[in-house]
């Protein structure tokens, strides 16, 4: 990871270069020198932080590496910040005022450059005193070790499985299937999820035995041998003697594929690839793997679902999740008791045995070594007590290797995934993360780099989301209905994993008790609990960078010694007071969440904070704010409820803003908002006096704006005509929102895609109108009543382009109804809490396009009442 810190401060030290010349050229050179210092330490570290973890001395010499580069990027961000602020768009006598101030800064910054020089050039001799010049020599891999443990024979089947029934029937039954074609069948799951356990079921299943005449098991794992694991193949198809032995150790690749290939060029054959990691290795293997219309299968399991998709992109990867709490329970009594679930729990090991199986969180793998660990104890509350204290510690020494496991996903990771998976564990325990304020967050940290014009960091970003969802070391929490991840969360053993790896590092440093001391050292702190001294940071104050409050309430905080902040998180903080001018002094930060605080009112020195991108003050109460807005140049997201304004709101000139966030209408009017060049995201308050016509053609040449919102405050209500929303060509979202609105628009925007209607009250029913929009993809209803005919929604011919469909909150929906031939390219329905709804249409069953139906929080007896038929011609039909 300190590979990728060093890699970007490079980058950005370059592009201050560029972009901050004119405030840099006294102190050039050196600038450049520390680059070139940087760029040659940078050459040992991709080795260094894959064998960090094996010798503390090169743990510590990467950690010292870091943190002199997060000071190069300091140094030369301030001192820039500073000339810049003493220079520009100031008059003259204003700059020969400040040009003393200028000289000093100068020559402060040749000082501290030169004081870093001295300290890298001790780091670099360092290396080779402390014997690690040639760290890529006699070291064993994590996978090699792990291999070595988790191997086991396929017919090794583990009889205490729970919670794998439904699921194994389903892979049996992929497998079975009358298809003449090679396919791949694939398991995806996090580390310990019972893969491995759950393939070998199924490799074991009678009617798999039975189907093919022809099979063979192999471990691939992370330390990935090709002639080894072709070997391994070859060895179980065929009768082994002395000769064939040496003649496949002989082998070279290429014989060794053509041999496996003419093996089983006529058999039908399932070859099980267990724990395959990467694309590579499957493109490898599969040449030797014949697709001759002997229905062949290939069962693999991997932590990455990109993996599986690549190996059979029409196969669709089985997910196999953590187990309910249900589940766990009947788990751990069969390992920690070794007797069914029938037989229950003594009464006094009930809760203390409840309270592990949660900390194991659902991972089979955690509750298997915990309950082996107290079957051999003795049946006491303080032995099964002394078990849950020392929870963590057991399961990393544990011979089974759970830490190890989970540690095995994060070394696989790339060194930027790395930074982001260690940066969620500061979340608290348990935490639903909102998607959009992480990806805010990352992007502040400046790690993320802009691809081209059209995907910003943002974007790179939340492809890394993805990217961590895909190889199972973060949790979707919730998706829209078009499968947008919204929040995520991690599961309680690899947070634990991002902690120990992140204090191994001195990458962060959690707060959670009244005791705990802050080092001199953190960079990334989480505070979840205050101590009782308000001056809990001491006399020496760390260079943190992010400085996160969570489940906190009360505190009061000076700004004086934070400098090098790029994020401040003080969500759901209660300040007793607002926040104090000198925060205009934190000129380096760009993250800064006030969401549900105390705060009344935003200091005039706001305006100094010339990097802030992201500004978050959606609170209760209204947040007075000065004339400041149109000075943050950097802006990018300004999220407001209640914002008013001294004077009009002034926002021209902010090219780099893409989300303005429930902004009154007045304020909208006052501004000439061709000026916001990036503008994507608008959500406005209305009344019933604003003129929507008149705000559509205000905006109608801001040719970046995609997405509008109208909100309407509740129980009022709405102005008469909007009719001008047909003016906004460039805009393919919109959202209504708001009681008062009674009647749909005469005309929308013509490339609407997605429609968003909530908490109104139509008199007519809105769907033939909604029909007739050709391009509608996205529709979501919520909380929206109207006077329909026997409260019922009717989808008619109309629709032809709608792919995701969300009723939501519907309370006085009794039917749906779909005429035949609707919605013929419908592809995700999702219903939420609609209590009244009797039944799904029968039509719903003839769309073969129609791959998912999500209901959530759906009566009992609708769920029971649901028609087989329909239940099986659906692909996904998923019951949260």
């Amino acid at each position: 990871m300190a590979d990728t810190v060093i890699s970007l401060v490079i980058k950005r030290t370059s592009d201050l270069l560029i972009q901050k010349i004119v405030f840099l050229k006294g102190v050039r050179r050196q600038v450049e020198r520390l680059q070139n210092d940087l760029v040659r330490m940078r050459c040992f570290l991709k080795d260094a932080d894959q064998r960090q973890d094996d010798d503390e001395r090169i743990r510590n010499w990467v950690s010292e590496t870091r943190a002199a580069a997060y000071d190069a990027e300091d140094i030369i961000e301030i001192f820039a910040s500073k000339v810049e602020f003493f220079t520009k768009k100031k008059g003259l006598v204003t700059k020969l005022t400040y040009y003393p101030l200028k000289i000093v800064n100068l020559y402060k910054i040749g000082k501290e450059i030169e004081s870093l020089q001295v300290r890298l050039n001790d780091i670099a001799d360092s290396r080779e005193k402390y014997g690690i010049k040639n760290l890529g020599e006699g070291m064993a891999t994590h996978g090699e070790e792990l291999q070595r443990i988790r191997q086991s024979p396929p017919f090794s089947e583990d009889k205490d499985v729970v919670g794998f029934g439904e699921i194994t029937n389903s892979l049996v039954a992929e497998l079975l299937k009358e298809d003449r074609n090679r396919r791949v069948v694939s398991i995806i799951g996090m580390g310990g999820a019972g893969k491995t356990t759950l393939a070998k079921k199924v490799y074991n299943h009678a009617d798999v035995r039975t189907r093919f005449n022809c099979r063979a098991w192999v471990c691939v794992s992370s330390s990935y041998d090709h002639k080894k694991m072709l070997r391994a193949i070859i060895k179980q198809l065929n009768e082994m003697s002395k000769e064939l032995l040496e003649m496949l150790e002989q082998m070279e690749e290429e014989d060794l594929e053509r041999r496996l290939y003419k093996d089983l060029q006529d058999k039908c054959y399932l070859v099980v690839l267990d724990d395959v990691w990467k694309e590579e290795v499957w493109d490898c293997l599969a040449r030797a793997f014949p697709d001759v219309n002997t229905s062949s299968r290939l069962l693999l399991t991997s932590r990455n679902r990109d993996v599986a998709q690549h190996a059979d992109a029409l196969s669709k990867p089985h997910e196999l999740k953590t187990l309910g709490q249900k589940d766990s329970w009947q788990l751990f009594l069969k390992k920690a008791l070794d007797h069914g679930a029938n037989s229950g729990c003594p009464p006094d090991l009930e809760e203390v045995g409840r309270e592990i199986t949660r900390r194991c969180d659902g991972l089979p793998l955690a509750i298997t070594v915990i309950g082996g660990l107290l079957l051999a104890k003795k049946k006491l509350k303080s032995e099964w007590e002394k078990v849950l204290n020392n929870f963590s510690t057991h399961l990393s020494r544990s011979r089974s290797g759970v830490s190890a496991i989970l540690e095995l996903s994060y070394a696989d990771l790339p060194a930027n995934l790395k930074f982001f998976f260690l940066y969620l564990g500061l979340f608290p325990e348990d935490s639903v993360i909102s998607v959009p304020k992480l990806i805010h967050m990352w992007v502040a940290e400046g790690i993320m780099q802009k691809r081209d014009a059209e995907n910003l960091e943002e974007t790179a970003a939340y492809d890394d989301v993805e990217r961590l969802c895909s190889r199972n070391m973060v949790q979707v929490a919730e998706m829209t209905v078009d499968e947008r991840i919204k929040s995520c969360r991690v599961h309680d053993l690899l947070r634990e994993l991002a902690i120990r790896k992140a204090e191994d590092e001195n990458f962060f440093q959690i707060h959670d008790t009244r005791d705990d001391k802050i080092s001199a050292k953190s960079r990334y702190l989480a505070v979840h609990v205050l101590p009782w001294d308000e001056n809990y940071f001491g006399t020496s104050t760390p260079p943190l960078r992010s400085l996160l409050f969570l489940n906190v309430h009360d505190f009061s905080l000076s700004f004086r010694s934070f400098r090098k902040l790029r994020i401040l998180d003080l969500e759901n903080v209660k300040l007793p007071y607002n926040l104090p001018k000198e925060i205009g002094k934190v000129r380096l930060l760009r993250y800064l969440g006030l969401r549900h605080t105390s705060i009344a009112r935003l200091p005039h020195s706001f305006g100094c904070l010339r990097c802030l991108q992201t500004l978050d003050i959606r609170n209760f109460e209204p947040v007075i704010v000065s004339n400041f807005i149109w000075k943050l140049e950097s802006l990018r997201h300004l999220y407001a409820y209640g914002m008013e304004c001294d004077v009009p709101l002034r926002i021209e000139g902010l090219r780099n803003l893409q989300t303005l966030s429930r902004v009154r209408f007045d304020d909208i009017m006052h501004n000439n908002m061709i000026t916001l060049t990036s503008l994507q995201k608008l959500w406005i308050w209305v009344d019933d006096k604003s003129e929507i016509d008149k705000l559509c053609l205000h905006l109608s040449e801001v040719g970046s704006l995609k997405a509008l919102c109208l909100y309407r405050t509740q129980g009022r209500e709405w102005p008469q005509s909007l009719a001008g929303l047909s003016k906004l060509h460039h805009v393919t979202e919109l959202k209504l929102i708001g009681r008062g609105l009674r009647m749909l628009p005469p005309d929308f925007p013509p490339n609407l895609s997605r429609l968003s209607l909530k908490h109104t009250n139509l008199t007519d029913d809105p769907m033939p109108v909604l029909e007739k929009l050709g391009q509608l993809s996205f529709l979501e209803m919520t909380d929206a009543t109207y006077g329909g005919p026997q409260h019922m929604v009717s989808f008619g011919n109309g629709f032809l382009q709608l792919k995701f469909l969300e009723l939501s909150r519907l309370y006085a929906l009794h039917e749906m109804n779909v005429e035949k031939g609707a919605l013929p390219q419908l592809q995700c329905l999702r219903i939420r809490k609609c209590p009244s709804l009797r039944k799904l249409p029968e039509e719903l069953k003839h769309i073969s396009t129609l791959d998912v139906i999500e209901l959530v929080n759906m009566p009992k007896d609708f769920i029971s009442g649901l028609d087989a038929d329909m239940v099986s011609s659906v692909p996904n039909l998923r019951m949260f």
